[in-house]
């Protein structure tokens, strides 16, 4: 597994920040195909519209990194368009371990990678309080 990163600079926003910029994950995931990567671990975009062209350059599996910390919602449907668009799975930290209900937000995960939920039905199951 190769995870190609790319972030935004520390003067920009303050370190360890990713930058959803296409043009600049793409030729990422193709170095890291070239390299022989069996799996790719990449950013999701600043438009998750375009994540199947992400896929189509890995021409393998592609788990998608969960970026910043984002509200709930906002997560559940951006994984939501991701795994539409082809993405075998998540790899998220912190929208779950810093979650007040990570057991809850992992189930709503689950539910969209494997049930093909949608992020509103995802979190009516699991995260209701």
């Amino acid at each position: 597994m190769i995870e190609p990163l790319v972030f935004r600079p520390n003067d920009q926003v303050g370190g360890y920040q990713v930058d959803g910029d296409l043009d600049k994950i793409l030729p990422l995931v193709r170095q890291a195909v070239e390299l022989g990567a069996d799996v790719i671990k990449a950013d999701p975009t600043d438009d998750p519209n375009v994540y199947h062209k992400v896929i189509q350059t890995a021409r393998v599996p592609v788990l998608v990194r969960g970026g910043g910390k984002a509200n709930d919602l906002e997560v559940l449907h951006r994984s939501e368009q991701l795994i539409a668009q082809g993405a075998s799975g998540l790899v998220y930290g912190r929208n779950i371990i810093q979650h007040p209900n990570p057991s809850g937000m992992t189930k709503a995960l689950m539910a969209i990678v494997h049930e093909n939920a949608k992020a509103n039905e995802a979190a009516k199951r699991y995260l209701a309080a």
